[in-house]
């Protein structure tokens, strides 16, 4: 394993962890480890001199440097793959020191170009949603490890997918070229079940930032309602089964990539757990909540 896939499997398993603990055995917990991992709406009321905590608005941060991070990161692949352009020597030692030096491109050009391009529509997406549709609550917080966690894993998807790209890794002369139109039946599918997830994330999102607007869209309240519409019919968490839905997409068109398994892994998890916690939260604070939605998967659970 290389530096890069320790660090998110050691995240994946310290979440693992952290959320059995939670589900099964929180209340024997002290209540400092309850508020380091609750946030937003299911938070530990109160305060504690054992977390250090940011208002949940700095969401914002992460989709702020991720767009920069992304553009970059689309420039450099444009110019290597269509520009003949030499990868630059300081990136192969970056990637020859989180990555290994023994790294091999395993995936073709157009799959690593495809996903990439996936990725930056989301992150552009993203970017626009946490600026202009969502609401934070005034109040909300979160630990700063979550802070800190998320831009790491922006930074880590970039990462994850160059150190195991032609002309990034060793390339066999299978993988040097680069034609899109070569594009798998499969792949194809993905991408438009990538596009179907993106489309719906979206306005999951805007249904849940109208909650607290008026008519006018001025934002009148910072208090929690029960969602209505799109993929709420049937989900507690669409736009997080969306995320789900998204990575895996993006995991088939990189199958052959080894890295990019720690990065879904970590993404599953993540967002299974923070769907769980949700769900149940709706549950225990609405007595009207519809029975027929589900959490994870829709009708069945």
């Amino acid at each position: 394993m290389n530096l890069l896939q320790i660090v998110f499997c050691v995240l994946t398993a310290t979440l693992i962890v952290y959320s059995s603990l939670i589900n099964l055995l929180e209340p024997r917990l002290p209540q400092f480890l309850s508020r380091v991992f609750r946030y937003g709406k299911f938070a530990v009321p109160g305060k504690s001199v054992f977390a250090v905590e940011v208002p949940k608005a700095w969401f914002k941060h992460f989709y702020i440097l991720a767009v920069v991070e992304y553009i970059c990161f689309m420039g450099l692949l444009s110019l290597v793959y269509f520009a003949g352009m030499a990868v630059p020597p300081q990136i192969n030692s970056i990637l020859n020191t989180l990555c290994g030096p023994d790294r091999i491109a395993r995936c073709g050009k157009h799959n690593v170009y495809l996903a990439a391009c996936l990725l930056t529509t989301q992150v552009f997406r993203r970017f626009y949603d946490t600026q202009k549709v969502s609401v934070f609550g005034e109040q909300s917080k979160m630990n700063l490890s979550h802070y800190v966690v998320g831009h790491l894993h922006y930074l880590g998807t970039i990462l994850a997918v160059l150190c195991e790209a032609p002309e990034f890794a060793y390339t066999s002369e299978s993988h040097k070229q680069l034609n899109l139109i070569t594009t798998s039946i499969s792949d194809k599918i993905s991408v438009l079940i990538f596009l179907c997830a993106w489309k719906h994330q979206h306005i999951c999102t805007k249904i849940l930032g109208n909650l607290r607007k008026n008519e006018d869209g001025d934002v009148v309240s910072n208090g929690y309602k029960i969602p209505q519409g799109d993929w709420f019919k049937y989900l507690s968490c669409p736009h997080q089964t969306a995320e789900i839905i998204m990575y895996s997409c993006v995991t088939w068109i990189l199958w052959y990539n080894v890295s990019w398994f720690f990065i879904f892994t970590w993404v599953l998890v993540n967002q299974v757990e923070t769907i769980l916690l949700s769900h149940w939260w709706y549950k225990e604070k609405f007595d009207d909540f519809p029975k027929q939605r589900k959490a994870l998967i829709p009708f069945l659970y």
